[in-house]
């Protein structure tokens, strides 16, 4: 569907997969969904959850290294695991973005350039 850097895009969605899997921990009965969606012809991946969610009102802040959200002091890590998945999408160049509602998950998406080439050269 689309090409890039292996490892990069395993960093990618180790990234997702750790993050949705963090914030499912309170729940039951977790569940994280990995998968494709086309829109405009384009291929759209997304990393859905069912856990936590956040408030819209931050979503810019979610790709900002060091950045976390209110209410995250609960739960591990630095705030730069976002910007780093950020950060390889668009050097596919890609784009990406968040969906979620508080209590109800979050959903990450993102898409790559068809080429796969390496937008920083």
């Amino acid at each position: 569907i689309a090409e890039g850097d292996p490892r990069l895009l395993r960093v990618l969605l180790q990234n997702l997969l750790e993050n949705a899997w963090k914030f499912t921990r309170p729940q039951p009965e977790a569940t994280i969904e990995f998968g494709a969606l086309y829109q405009d012809n384009q291929p759209v991946f997304y990393v859905r959850d069912n856990g936590v969610g956040f408030d819209m009102r931050y979503a810019d802040r979610l790709f900002v290294p060091f950045q976390r959200l209110p209410h995250e002091e609960e739960f591990e890590g630095s705030g730069v695991g976002l910007a780093t998945v950020a950060r390889i999408v668009q050097r596919h160049g890609g784009r990406i973005w968040a969906e979620s509602k508080p209590g109800k998950g979050a959903a990450f998406f993102f898409t790559l350039s068809l080429t796969g080439r390496d937008q920083s050269e």
